[in-house]
């Protein structure tokens, strides 16, 4: 009787363990399509730069922002011969273009800052390899681009859509919001409670008066919409060039410090 009950016992065990396995291995086989919701798990990588010395390896990462409504870059760094794991050298949502310098000491690269939630222009951005936190050297109107380092090292070359007249105006504009600053300062009032010019006339017991500006007309978003009569596409096959927003070629003292001004010329 007990031989016969071991034996009852042993078959149903081995039959639980079959059943077991057959449920694994169909859940194993079962494939399912890619669904729109798997591209907010993708991670890319991609604008490989190797150091002068062919230790190191910058890369950009690429992923789905908190509110998958777009994409954060990051610069990281990974030894070439795999001994180590990659590691994350910027912290900020708009990083990418890392450009080693030549003594492989530097890399200079793209940083678009945030304002109201919305990306700036991308501005150079200066990270010491060997310890200490980046620095955005330009203040570009219409951003940074493309940066090239000179076969010394001290000079940075980049591409820009502004101008010496764009440079002038926010210049003007600088000095002129910090007059506003020293006056708020002076008078203990808000910098933005400070008139910067006379009130129209209004006459007692008339509807207040209310100037327009011709800007004030105009939709500030310029439209996606356009005419377009004019193509001149590039020879490396990756656009075409814009006629009206020429792209102007400038210089930069390379700054090894935060403290350090330049000026692009």
């Amino acid at each position: 009787m007990r031989h016969r009950f071991i034996c009852h016992y042993s078959a149903a065990v081995a039959l639980a363990l079959f059943f077991c396995f057959l449920s694994a291995v169909h859940a194993a086989g079962e494939k399912r399509l890619i669904a729109e919701k798997d591209l907010f798990d993708f991670v890319w990588i991609g604008d490989v730069q190797v150091s002068p010395d062919g230790g190191l390896a910058a890369f950009v990462r690429v992923t789905t922002n908190e509110k998958k409504e777009g994409y954060d870059t990051s610069i990281w760094v990974v030894q070439t011969d795999g001994s180590e794991q990659p590691r994350q050298l910027t912290t900020g949502k708009h990083d990418a273009g890392a450009r080693w310098s030549p003594d492989g000491k530097f890399l200079v690269f793209l940083r678009a800052l945030e304002k109201d939630g919305k990306a700036e222009p991308a501005q150079l951005c200066m990270l010491p390899i060997g310890g200490g936190d980046s620095f955005v050297f330009t203040d570009m109107p219409k951003g940074a681009g493309d940066p090239k380092w000179s076969p010394d090292g001290r000079t940075i070359a980049f591409t820009s859509s502004s101008n010496p007249e764009d440079l002038a105006k926010q210049e003007k504009k600088k000095q002129k919001e910090e007059e506003l600053r020293k006056v708020a300062s002076a008078s203990g009032a808000p910098a933005a409670d400070i008139p910067t010019a006379a009130a129209p006339h209004n006459p007692a017991n008339q509807t207040p008066v209310t100037t327009l500006s011709a800007k004030d007309n105009v939709n500030e978003r310029e439209s996606d919409v356009h005419v377009i009569t004019r193509a001149v596409y590039r020879s490396n096959d990756e656009g075409y060039l814009d006629p009206k927003r020429p792209q102007h070629l400038w210089l930069v003292s390379a700054p090894r410090a935060a403290d350090e001004k330049t000026q692009p010329r």
